[in-house]
Order: C-alpha cells, then structure tokens, then sequence
C-alpha cells in the first residue's frame, strides 16, 4: 500500500503543482500557486509572503481598473448572454441603454450613487415611466456586468452591489374562474372551433406556451414545439423537454386531453409538431405547423368580454384547480415542472399514479357522464380526492 505524502503546514500539492497557504490580517485564509517547484523552495516562499503579510507589506494586485472602458465591460457581458443564456435579447437592450447613460466613461469611475440617481431617473412619472418592478431588472442586469468584469479581473469592485432596489408586491394571482372557462369556449366554437383541443391542452396540462408551441425568436436560443414523439398516448405521458429551469419533466395525460391529442392526431401522420392547422375534408393530412395562439386567442377574448386574462395563466389556473381538489403541493410542483426543492423531494420521486389521479381531477364531464353527447354544454367539475 503507498504511503500518503507527508507535506508541512500550510502546503499542499495539486497535481504536479505546490500550493501555499496564507493567513491575512484579517484571519481569511488565502491560497496561492508556487507552481512545479521543490517542497523546500514552496516552504521558503510561504515564510516570505507570511512575513510580508504581518509586516503589512504584502498587497494584493489589483487590477488597472483605470485602463478599462464601461463600453468594453459591457460589449463582454453581452457575449455572455448571448452565449450562455436563452432569453438575451431583453439583456442586450438594457445594455445598450447602460452605454448610453455612460458613454467615454472608464468602470471604475461609475459609482454607486450615480447608479441610484439614473435608475430612479426613469421610473414613473419620470423619464422613461418604468415600473418598480422594470427598474429592479436593471439594477440585475448592470449588478451582472460589472460582476463578471470583477471576474474576468477587469475590475476590483462592483458598485451595483450597495445600489437600492425597489420592494416590490407584484405576484400575479390571476386564474380563470368556471363562468370565464364557458364564455372563453363559446367564443372558440363560434370564431375558431377547430382551436378547442388546443385550449383543452393548456387547461389540463398545465404547461407553458412556449412548451406547445416552441420558440421562434431570432434573438433567444431555438426551442421546438411539443412533438408526437414527446406524447405517448398509449402510456398516456407527455413529456416536455424543457422547463424554465432547462430540465425535463413528464405529466400524465387525463381523459380531455387524451380526446384533444386524439383531435390533433388527424391532422397528421404522428411525426413532427402536435399543434398543426387542419386540413379541410381531409383526415391525417399534415396540416400546418403552428408557432402560436396569439392572434386567435385575442380575438377569443375580445369575443368573450374578459380582460386581464393572458395565456400564462392558464398555468395558475392549473394549479389552483389541483389544490381545490387538494392534491398534494409537490405533485403540484412536478406536475408544473418546478422540480424539487429539497433533497428529500430530489430522492422521494413523485409517483406517476399519483400524478394521474391529480390530473384526472381537472377532467370535463359532459351531460350524462358516460361518454356520449347530449348536447349541453360541458360543465367542468373538480372531484376533491
């Protein structure tokens, strides 16, 4: 068996390297590479910077700040958006309005109240009549540019840091109520009936737009619309490849959306996107793919007389109608792809079956509820489990 390394205090070996360990002033521990060197020339240096240390003469160098231009800082935090980020279109605005603010100015020269006083310029009544809530983002935005410039070593200070932020009280809380569901429906039969399936997917799966119908903004990275090969109807799952927070996640498939697949099945041969335009008198023809529901779904509402409702909150809809029927709040959290919060959740995976029973609460049932048409309208009831 080989023996372990015996090394002295303070030093320690990474890979073929020597590391030295400090103490500072302040009782921080600091590390430093001596690089390939002997044990006993990494054992000199150590007493050197120690010394320098206590005899306050070692400095830590700081980088020429003074040579570094706000507009260079800036021009490399959008390249990070752009290459590690989805949503950076929204970054690269706000980025060229920062060099707007500062043009010829270096970045250690901006200081944190000049950052106070430009963001509150601009909130309404004033300037630009931004929200609180606007500004915030800002303040995220310019806090990211000089903390990867302090990364990179461009800069020794962010001056974000200590820069004031709004409280803000803005949760959205907006769900469609059952008389809102019926006149949203009635307006979809009378102006765009074949629209219904997808409105049906919404309510009982929970899932984003974005998850339906892909996205297709030149300045965010790609992201495809749901696909047949992502829907199992016989295992009866679909499974979005994409959260918010990048991961997948699975939802079962209840009975009205189980018929709204069905629906949106004829419309092609099961290959490629799920939401496609049908093609008139003829069953299983690829229709056209879908990007959005925007323009239909407007006129839906403007039809039906219902404001202050947007698509997202069909989501919040989903979710309140599963704890009414009092489901579980960590199958709700999977069922909406939020993921675990806790280790505990990360090891206790949520169960399929009970996942099936909580979206099966959200089912419509029509007339009889035996599966045949009365022709009332469909009533939707939630079964508390």
């Amino acid at each position: 068996m080989a023996q372990t390394e015996r090394l002295p205090r303070g030093i320690r070996r990474r890979g073929g390297s020597l590391i030295v360990y400090l103490t500072l002033a302040d009782g921080r521990e600091q590390k430093r590479s001596v690089g390939c060197v002997t044990l006993k020339t990494a054992v000199r240096q150590r007493e050197i910077w120690q010394r320098e240390i206590e005899e306050s003469k070692y400095i830590k160098p700081k980088p020429r700040t003074d040579l570094v231009s706000f507009s260079d800082i800036c021009d490399s935090a959008s390249e990070y958006y752009k290459n590690y980020t989805r949503a950076w279109d929204a970054a690269e605005g706000r980025i060229a309005r920062f060099k707007e603010w500062w043009p010829g100015r270096t970045a250690e020269s901006i200081t944190t109240p000049e950052i106070d006083a430009q963001l509150l310029a601009n909130v309404a009544p004033r300037g630009l009549k931004w929200t609180k809530c606007t500004s915030n983002e800002y303040r995220v935005t310019l806090l990211r540019v000089f903390a990867l410039a302090v990364d990179a070593g461009m800069i020794a200070l962010n001056p974000v840091t200590k820069a004031k932020r709004h409280k803000l009280e803005n949760a959205r809380t907006r769900e469609m109520s059952i008389a809102e569901e019926a006149s949203i429906r009635a307006a979809i039969r009378k102006l765009y009936p074949h629209k219904e399936p997808e409105f049906d997917l919404a309510l009982n799966l929970g899932c984003r737009r974005s998850n339906m119908y892909g996205q297709h903004n030149a300045k965010r990275a790609p992201m495809e619309p749901l696909q047949w090969s992502e829907v199992n109807l016989d295992f009866r799952v679909v499974t979005f490849q994409r959260s918010k927070s990048g991961k997948s996640y699975r939802v079962p498939i209840n009975d009205t959306a189980l018929a709204a697949f069905k629906k949106l099945r004829e419309r092609s041969d099961g290959t490629g996107a799920v939401i496609r335009k049908p093609r008139p008198g003829r069953t299983g023809a690829e229709g056209r793919e879908l990007f959005s529901s925007r323009k239909w779904f407007d006129k839906v509402l403007a039809e039906a007389e219902i404001k202050d409702l947007t698509w997202h909150d069909f989501r919040h809809t989903f979710g309140t109608r599963l704890r009414a029927a009092r489901v579980q709040i960590e199958d709700i959290r999977y069922l909406l792809g939020h993921g675990a919060k806790s280790i505990t959740e990360r090891y206790a995976h949520a169960n399929l079956d009970v996942l099936r029973e909580a979206v099966a609460t959200l089912d419509r049932k029509t007339g009889n509820q035996t599966g045949t048409k009365t022709g009332t309208s469909p009533v939707l009831k939630i079964r508390a489990s």
